[in-house]
């Protein structure tokens, strides 16, 4: 009975990402109506859950216990992430 299943795991990584994004939208709105007050907090939440996420996705698709397809999706938003992330990164530092 060795089935491959979707755990936790798999399902909080789509949702880490998906907060990750969901926070990287939010942004701008959120740091001017606080002053640029939150904006500190919100970036570090947005690397260390992208770090996170990264590295919880290699556990769960070099685990022989279960399946990988949701987490392939939490790697596919994740990947879309890194690449917002490095671009503002590219244009902040051609600008500075």
């Amino acid at each position: 009975m060795n089935e491959s299943r979707y755990t936790w795991r798999s399902y909080s990584l789509v949702v880490l990402s998906l907060l990750v994004t969901l926070a990287m939208f939010l942004l701008d709105p959120i740091a001017t109506a606080t002053n640029e007050g939150a904006s500190l907090p919100m970036m570090v939440f947005i690397f260390i859950g992208t770090l996170v996420t990264v590295i919880g996705i290699i556990f769960v698709i070099l685990s022989k216990k279960e399946q990988s397809k949701v987490a392939l999706i939490a790697l596919a938003i994740t990947l879309v992430n890194c690449g917002v992330i490095a671009f503002f990164l590219f244009v902040g530092l051609m600008h500075t």
